[in-house]
């Protein structure tokens, strides 16, 4: 087994709690030399310090699995692309916060605002896709409801009972749902199945009943307009929780072997927001397999992405043309599948399938996407989606983080030359 050294990643975790060297050394019941050879790689991470610094500072052992500078690197590797990968992780490791610095610089000389929903695809990253407040609550609320076919009515009486918003269906609104607040009054669109009214109404809960706690979520958020759209997507977070509580789609999950059809058969949901919602599941202790789920368009625009699983993706330019997310769209209502390896040498099993949203008019065109989800090799046999693939590394279609910034520079796919 290779050896760890998580050097960089001890130090951030030390500064950024204000504890000195001998501060963070008596915690975990360690010498002073001995933490400082830790911190300057000098001796590799052991699995008793590793539980020590999960225990005593609430952190999750993946934060020291090197994965985080790996996925810097990467992204040092757009900007930087005649340095060696190996260079910049090293350089990533150890000074993890001017790393950091540096992945920012782009957007502090563009001059154009800060993008609020990049800022919130990040917030979501750093916590892992998983907030436990907001997912026990919901969980917890969906337990009083009752099951699905009784959580809808008593979600609606929940809402005038104890907030005095009466619920009305079926009514000619913008968008899924709409409040009203004089009269008071929540609509919901005509046309939504089960789920979807569950989940506006679950919606429309969560912002009411759990403001403050959402409010203490985003406050480290600076940007208004980052802080607004952070607000929304928690509150569609603890929306898909009610709609699909935690211990229920876990069960779902693997007693189906991640069947998506039939897990969202269960529910009653879309292939994309069940795709979604399994993205989630990394409750401490009820890990469900770590996925990457993504939500592109034809022309390659990614509209919705989350990882808790490794995944690099590019901040400039598009994605590969090799990677299934293009081929979904050329079978429609099938699940594609497809094993990749990116330039790092990780193999992932990907499946990908064509959404498309509601009927319009005759002549208007469907909105129409690609939804995928991903997960490393070695979990592949978890998912029925493995059965009867070769999920070899030399089996695997080579994909990289878009032509831009690939470094295979021989794909006959390439649509330019690196920059």
């Amino acid at each position: 087994m290779a050896k760890l050294y998580a050097g960089g990643q001890i130090r951030t975790l030390r500064t950024t709690r204000g504890l000195t060297q001998s501060d963070m050394a008596r915690a975990l019941d360690l010498s002073t030399s001995y933490l400082n050879q830790l911190e300057n790689d000098q001796r590799p991470l052991t699995a008793a310090v590793l539980v020590q610094l999960s225990t005593v500072f609430g952190v999750d052992a993946a934060f020291f699995s090197g994965e985080a500078e790996r996925q810097a690197a990467a992204e040092l590797a757009e900007l930087m692309p005649d340095i060696p990968e190996s260079d910049l992780t090293a350089f990533a490791r150890a000074y993890p916060e001017i790393a950091d610095q540096v992945r920012a610089i782009p957007s502090r000389l563009s001059d154009t605002s800060p993008n609020p929903y990049e800022a919130t695809r990040n917030f979501f990253q750093e916590h892992g896709n998983y907030f436990h407040v907001l997912d026990t609550a919901a969980e917890a609320l969906a337990e009083r409801l009752g099951g699905r076919q009784l959580r809808l009515t008593r979600l609606a009486a929940a809402l005038d009972r104890d907030f005095g918003y009466p619920v009305r269906f079926n009514q000619e609104v913008e968008g899924r749902s709409t409040v009203d607040r004089q009269p008071r009054e929540i609509r919901l669109r005509a046309g939504l199945t089960e789920a979807q009214q569950c989940f506006e109404l679950a919606y429309h809960y969560g912002t009411l009943a759990h403001d403050g706690g959402i409010e203490e979520l985003t406050s480290p958020i600076d940007d208004p307009s980052a802080r607004h759209v952070t607000s929304h997507g928690l509150a569609q977070y603890y929306a898909a929780a009610v709609t699909m509580p935690y211990a229920e789609i876990l069960a779902a999950a693997k007693d189906t072997r991640y069947d998506i059809d039939v897990v969202s058969a269960r529910f009653g949901t879309g292939f994309e927001s069940t795709c979604q919602r399994l993205g989630t599941l990394q409750r401490r202790g009820a890990q469900a397999v770590p996925f990457v789920f993504i939500r592109t368009d034809r022309a390659g625009n990614v509209s919705k992405r989350q990882a808790t699983a490794a995944f690099h993706f590019s901040r400039s330019g598009g994605t590969c043309p090799l990677w299934v997310v293009h081929r979904a769209f050329e079978t429609p209502n099938r699940v594609t599948r497809q094993v990749s390896t990116t330039p790092d040498g990780r193999t992932q099993m990907w499946v990908a399938r064509m959404v498309q949203g509601p009927a319009v008019g005759f002549g208007e065109p469907r909105r129409e996407h690609a939804v995928a989800l991903g997960c490393d090799a070695a979990h592949a046999h978890q998912l029925v989606y493995a059965d009867g693939l070769d999920v070899a590394p030399d089996s695997a279609t080579p994909i990289g983080p878009g032509c831009a910034t690939c470094p295979r520079t021989s794909c006959p796919q390439r649509a330019f030359p690196a920059w």
